[in-house]
C-alpha cells in the first residue's frame, strides 16, 4: 500500500517467513550453525525450540535454500495434532509419493522403501516438522523407529522439530527418555537483542530497494526493542504500522513519539488492557520491556496470541478466531477441484462468491483433465469460466509420480498469484495435497466439507480427510455431526462453521439448466426399456480411487451390478477413465447379456435427472450419497470401506460393502417397501454458498482499507 509512496519494491514488514529476508542476529547464526552440525552428525532429531515470532521457519528456510536438490529430498510437514499415521501420510505426500490405499499398516513400509531408493540414489533424507509440539506421542515413536539407525535396510533419515518452548520440556520429561538417546542437536532461538534491532529494520528495509525514506532515528530504534522485546514478529508487526502512519500522515520521519503513539494505539486496536499482562496466560500485550531490561537470548517472553476485530455475519452464528495465517493483500481465491463433486461445489460457490460485493475474483484450479468440467460446465453459467481458468494436467489414477507432479505444479501456481486463500472440499487426497502446498508457503487454507471421517483401516483415505482439516484455517462442515468429529479432535471451536452442504445449492442451480437426458448416446435406444420397467431401475455411480485400478475390486462389484440386475435393471454412466480400466483388466464385457446399461458419462442436470427417477442409487462415492438424501432416493453404500456420516444415520443411504446377499436384501427392500429415504439434514437449504460467502468477506481483509488489516494472528513465524 505504501511502497510506491517511499520508492521501495514491496513491503518489507510482511508476517509470513521468507528466507530472502533473513537476518543474521548472533542467536540466528549461531543456530543455523547447529541446523547444519545436526545434519552433518548423521541420522536422528535436530530439536530447535523458540517462542512464537522468534525466526524458527524463517531460519529453517534458509538452510533448505542451502541444500542441494540432487543430494536432498526434503519434506515439509506442519503439525497440527497429527498422529503416527497421519504424520506418515503427511510425510509421503511431502515427499511427492502416493501413499497406498491400504491399510495405514502400509504407510510406514512404504515411506521406508522409498527412503531406502534414496539412500541406493545416493540421496539423504530429511523431514522438517514445524509446530512439533502438537504430534501424537505415537507420531514421536514412529519417528524414532524410522530414523533409529543405519542398516542395508534402514536409511539416514534426518528429521528436523521446531516448535514452542514446550517441545523442549516434553524432551525433558520422563516419556521421551528413550527419543533423547536420538537428539544430535538441541537449541533454542532467543529474540534479537538491543544492538540488533536497528541493523535488523534496516536489513528488511534493503531488501526492498529503501533509500533512506522514511527515515528511523536511533531513539525510535531503542523505542521499537523495548515495545517488542526483540522477537522479529513483533518487530514486522510494530513497524509495517509505523510504515503505514507516516503514508497516511504525509510525514517522513519515525522518531521515538511516533513509536510510543502507534505501539498504543496498536495496544488499543487489539483489545489489551493498560496493565501488563500475567505472564501466566497466552496474550502479548504491546508494552515497552522493563527499565534496563535486556532481552537477549533466553529472556522469558510470554507466547502471543491476537485476536481480530472481525464482525461475525449474522448469517453464521459462531465465533470468529484469527486465522492460522494472515491472508494476502492481493490476489485471487483459488477454488481446487478434482472430481465431478468438487467442480459442482465449487460452480454454486463461486456463484455466490462473485455475487458478493468485495471479494477477491474466484478462479477454478482443476486437478485433473478429466470429464468433471464437461458435465458440469452448465452450472458455471454467467461466470466466464474459462477466463482465467487453471488446468493443472495431473494423471487421474493415482500414483506416487502424479501426486509429486501436483505438488510441484501448485506450488508454481501458488508462487505466481499469491492467492488470498486457497479453497479445497472434502479432504481427499488432490485437496490435502494442495493444502499442504499452501500452508507451507502461508497461504490461508478454507476447507467444505470438513470432518468426514472413515474408518482408519481405509490407509490414505483416512489420514488424507484429518490431513486436509487439520490444515486449513477455516473448516466448514455439512451437519453438527461433523463439527463435533473435528471439536473432539481439538480442533478450536472458532474455527469450526457448520455452513450446510454445497450440493444443495448446486441442485437448486440443476434444477434451471437444461436437460438432454440420453440424447447423442449411443447405447440409448437399448437403454430406453429401464424407463418403462414397472420396477424402476437402479443407477450406478461408481469410481472411487479405492476401487478404481484395483482389478479384483472391479471384478467383485461387477459381480454385485450381475446380481442386482436380475432384481432390477441396472443403468451406469460411466467415466471414460472407468471404460478404460475395465477394458485394461480385460473386464470390460463381463456384464454383456445381464440388464445392466452403460451409458456415456452424463451432464449434471441429466445425471440429477437419472438419479431423481431412480428406484435406488448403488455408489461408492460420498457426494452421490449426500445427493440421494437431497432427492429422497434410496442409497445403498457398496464397495470395501463405505463412507459413513449423517447420511446413514438421517439421510437416505445404507451402508452394505460387498456382503452380496445384504445388498439383495437391501434392493428388494427398495422395490417392495420404497427402501429407506431418510431426512435432509438442517441447512441444506441451497443457502450454503451464500453463508460461505458472507463469512469470507468478513474475513479477508479488504485491499481499501487498511484497518481490517489488523486481524492478525502469531502463530505464523517471521524473521
Amino acid at each position: 500500500m505504501y511502497e510506491s509512496r517511499f520508492g521501495i519494491t514491496g513491503p518489507p514488514f510482511q508476517l509470513s517467513p521468507d528466507p530472502n529476508f533473513y537476518f543474521d542476529s548472533r542467536v540466528h547464526r549461531r543456530v543455523l550453525e547447529q541446523l547444519r552440525l545436526g545434519l552433518a552428525e548423521g541420522p536422528g532429531f535436530t530439536v530447535i525450540s523458540g517462542e512464537v515470532g522468534a525466526g524458527k521457519t524463517t531460519l529453517i528456510r534458509a538452510l533448505v535454500a542451502e541444500l542441494d536438490p540432487a543430494q536432498w529430498a526434503i519434506s515439509n510437514v506442519v503439525s497440527t495434532q497429527l498422529d503416527a499415521a497421519e504424520l506418515l501420510f503427511s510425510t509421503l505426500i511431502g515427499f511427492g509419493v502416493q501413499p497406498s490405499e491400504g491399510p495405514s499398516e502400509d504407510l510406514a513400509p512404504s515411506l521406508l522403501r522409498f527412503l531406502v531408493r534414496l539412500k541406493k540414489a545416493g540421496r539423504r533424507s530429511l523431514l522438517i516438522v514445524d509446530e512439533a509440539q502438537n504430534l501424537h506421542h505415537d507420531a514421536f515413536d514412529q519417528l524414532a523407529t524410522l530414523a533409529a539407525g543405519e542398516s542395508s535396510r534402514r536409511p539416514s533419515f534426518h528429521v528436523i522439530l521446531l516448535g514452542q518452548p514446550e517441545l523442549r520440556a516434553m524432551f525433558e520429561s520422563d516419556d521421551f527418555e528413550s527419543l533423547r538417546e536420538l537428539v544430535r542437536v538441541s537449541c533454542h532461538l532467543g529474540p534479537i537483542d538491543r544492538a540488533e534491532t536497528g541493523p535488523y529494520i534496516e536489513h528488511r528495509l534493503r531488501k526492498v530497494g529503501w533509500q533512506g525514506s522514511p527515515s528511523f532515528d536511533d531513539a525510535a530504534f531503542e523505542e521499537i526493542f523495548g515495545w517488542t522485546n526483540g522477537i522479529p514478529r513483533r518487530i514486522n508487526l510494530l513497524c509495517n504500522r509505523l510504515m503505514l502512519s507516516r503514508f497516511l500522515s504525509d510525514e517522513t520521519c519515525i522518531d521515538r513519539a511516533t513509536v510510543i503513539r502507534t505501539a498504543r494505539d496498536l495496544r488499543a486496536e487489539l483489545g489489551e488492557a493498560d496493565a501488563p499482562p500475567d505472564p501466566s496466560t497466552n496474550r502479548f500485550a504491546m508494552r515497552p520491556a522493563p527499565a534496563g531490561a535486556s532481552a537477549g537470548e533466553g529472556s522469558p517472553v510470554s507466547t502471543p496470541e491476537v485476536r481480530p476485530r472481525v464482525p461475525r455475519p449474522a448469517a453464521l452464528p459462531v465465533r470468529l478466531q484469527a486465522p492460522l495465517l494472515v491472508p494476502m493483500e492481493h490476489g485471487p481465491l483459488l477454488c481446487v477441484a478434482a472430481g465431478q463433486g468438487d467442480h459442482v461445489k465449487a460452480a454454486a460457490l463461486m456463484h455466490a462468491l462473485a455475487a458478493r460485493d468485495g471479494l477477491p475474483p474466484a478462479k477454478l484450479v482443476r486437478v485433473h483433465n478429466n470429464e468433471a468440467l464437461d458435465g458440469s460446465r452448465s452450472l458455471f453459467c454467467g461466470l466466464d469460466i474459462d477466463k482465467g481458468l487453471i488446468n493443472l494436467g495431473i494423471a487421474e489414477l493415482p500414483s506416487s509420480d502424479a501426486y509429486g507432479e501436483l505438488k510441484r505444479v501448485f506450488e508454481f501456481v501458488v508462487d505466481h498469484l499469491l492467492p488470498r486463500a486457497v479453497i479445497v472440499f472434502d479432504g481427499s487426497s488432490p485437496a490435502s495435497i494442495c493444502a499442504g502446498v499452501a500452508r507451507a508457503k502461508e497461504i490461508p487454507v478454507v476447507h467444505i466439507g470438513a470432518g468426514i471421517r472413515v474408518d482408519k483401516s481405509a490407509g490414505s483415505r483416512a489420514a488424507s480427510h484429518r490431513t486436509a482439516d487439520h490444515l486449513a484455517d477455516l473448516l466448514y462442515t455439512s451437519d453438527a455431526h461433523a463439527s463435533e468429529v473435528l471439536a473432539d479432535e481439538g480442533i478450536a471451536a472458532e474455527r469450526i462453521h457448520c455452513a450446510g452442504n454445497l450440493l444443495a445449492d448446486a441442485l437448486r442451480i440443476a434444477t434451471r439448466a437444461p436437460r438432454n437426458l440420453l440424447r447423442h448416446q449411443p447405447s440409448a435406444v437399448g437403454a430406453l426399456s429401464f424407463l418403462t420397467d414397472r420396477k424402476g431401475y437402479a443407477l450406478m455411480v461408481l469410481g472411487h480411487p479405492a476401487h478404481v485400478g484395483d482389478a479384483k475390486d472391479l471384478i467383485d462389484l461387477l459381480a454385485i451390478v450381475r446380481d442386482v440386475s436380475r432384481d432390477l435393471p441396472v443403468v451406469w454412466p460411466m467415466p471414460g477413465r472407468l471404460k478404460l480400466e475395465l477394458k485394461g483388466f480385460a473386464i470390460d464385457t463381463s456384464t454383456a447379456g445381464d440388464r445392466v446399461h452403460c451409458l456415456a458419462a452424463q451432464a449434471y442436470p441429466d445425471y440429477l435427472a437419472l438419479l431423481g427417477n431412480a428406484t435406488c442409487v448403488l455408489t461408492d462415492s460420498w457426494t452421490v450419497q449426500e445427493e440421494a438424501t437431497l432427492l429422497g432416493i434410496p442409497c445403498l453404500g457398496i464397495g470395501a470401506c463405505p463412507e459413513e456420516g449423517i447420511t446413514s444415520s438421517v439421510g437416505s443411504n445404507t451402508p452394505v460393502g460387498k456382503n452380496r446377499t445384504h445388498i439383495t436384501r437391501a434392493v428388494w427392500e427398495c422395490i417392495f417397501n420404497g427402501g429407506k429415504r431418510g431426512r435432509v439434514p438442517d441447512m441444506w437449504d441451497g443457502k450454503t454458498a451464500a453463508r460461505i460467502a458472507s463469512y469470507l468477506s468478513a474475513w479477508l481483509p479488504s485491499n481499501a482499507d487498511p484497518a481490517s488489516r489488523r486481524a492478525i494472528d502469531t502463530r505464523s513465524h517471521a524473521a
